[in-house]
């Protein structure tokens, strides 16, 4: 089945939608990946794009090949407004600025960074950006949606790309949002994890059971660890906010006490929370959205692998798109097949065979092979710390 990727507008994604809708199942996909050959490490991603390679360190990422930019060159200006202060490395904006900056020097065009301190400043530096003849205005996160809504409408010239957004239907075409496979980055997770569990067990802490990145992480967790060890109990845990790191704390020491071996963790403060405490337990994390090994070092003795969310990736193939005079879709998924999800490097000694295990499951989902689509986990009416079990 055709990947739908950056083709057409599909409906904003809630809950498994879209290409997060399509997680294996672990009946459908074994026969699948006894079908893939072995190889020596997960494959980078497709040429075609170019990031500049990130900051030396352990962990090491896929980076896709660079390729002349086509003529007409369409693209004079890239703006990142980052509504979330000064960009690091290894950041979702540090990320974003790392992949702008590689592609501006490709192509010829001018590359800058706007960090407004209030919400008044964001919404005059969007319009500000937007003047700019041939411009391409670049966010990260929903805080800056209503900035770049009012500014596209005035400037139906210049484009606007939203990162890790899920942008309104009802969005000028020249608002595009570049969102990631959120089930499939989950599904990588739990399979990881149900191959690293010892009791049998994976749990995960979420923000809450109505959020839509949680929800889409987590069912795609039962399904990856559910085809990595079919008799895995699968535990997902509340802290109630995505800020609330003590939350998070509570969350992680329930699953703790309830024998899960490995916790999957988010990039939300609440996560973050959540993978300090199941650190001074000494149980194993997998961790999703960024580099946890960059980001928290405080927990790199427990970290297995992070399951990332590759912001320099999407941020190159949008503006190479915009660049060559292509259409960018309202709203452009990016997953493993195009390189926009990625493991980090493990940290933590594999078990037997899982090596070719893996590659063949990164080699499937590159392939994109129909796969049926689960139903969405129902959300509990008080999202809460307490563990809620998933049946086998």
């Amino acid at each position: 089945m055709p990947q739908p990727r950056r083709v057409g507008r599909p409906k904003r994604p809630g809950r498994w939608t879209s290409a997060a809708g399509r997680i294996v199942m672990a009946a459908a996909f074994t026969g699948l990946l006894a079908g893939c050959g072995n190889q020596s490490g997960p494959t980078p991603p497709p040429t075609g794009g170019s990031t500049a390679p990130l900051p030396t360190a352990s962990t090491t990422t896929p980076t896709p090949t660079a390729t002349p930019i086509p003529t007409p060159q369409l693209v004079e200006s890239i703006t990142l407004v980052a509504s979330i202060g000064e960009p690091k490395a290894w950041t979702p904006a540090g990320l974003t600025w790392i992949g702008i900056q590689s592609t501006a020097a490709r192509i010829g065009a001018a590359a800058g960074l706007v960090q407004p301190v209030s919400n008044a400043e964001l919404m005059a530096d969007v319009e500000q950006a937007a003047q700019a003849h041939g411009a391409v205005v670049v966010t990260v996160g929903p805080a800056a949606d209503a900035a770049v809504q009012a500014a596209a409408a005035a400037h139906p010239a210049t484009q606007f790309l939203e990162i890790d957004v899920a942008v309104p239907d009802m969005s000028p075409p020249n608002v595009h949002g570049l969102v990631f496979d959120e089930a499939e980055a989950g599904y990588l997770a739990g399979y990881v994890a149900a191959k690293f569990a010892t009791s049998g067990k994976v749990g995960m802490v979420g923000d809450t059971a109505a959020d839509t990145s949680t929800s889409n992480y987590a069912g795609g967790l039962r399904s990856g660890a559910l085809q990595a060890a079919p008799a895995a109990v699968v535990s997902v845990a509340y802290g109630g906010s995505p800020d609330l790191p003590d939350r998070g704390r509570t969350a992680a020491a329930g699953l703790v006490k309830a024998g899960n071996s490995v916790i999957v963790v988010m990039s939300s403060l609440t996560g973050i929370g959540a993978s300090r405490q199941a650190c001074s337990s000494q149980v194993r994390v997998v961790a999703v959205g960024t580099d946890a090994w960059q980001t928290v070092p405080d927990v790199q003795a427990c970290l297995i692998v992070s399951v990332m969310k590759r912001y320099d990736v999407a941020v190159t193939g949008a503006i190479t798109a915009v660049a060559s005079g292509k259409t960018v879709a309202g709203l452009a998924m990016n997953d493993v097949a195009d390189g926009g999800i990625a493991l980090s490097d493990f940290h933590a000694d594999r078990p037997a065979g899982f090596g070719s295990d893996l590659d063949a499951l990164i080699a499937t989902l590159r392939a994109g092979p129909p796969r049926p689509t689960p139903a969405p986990p129902t959300p509990s009416s008080a999202p809460s710390p307490s563990v809620k079990p998933s049946p086998k």
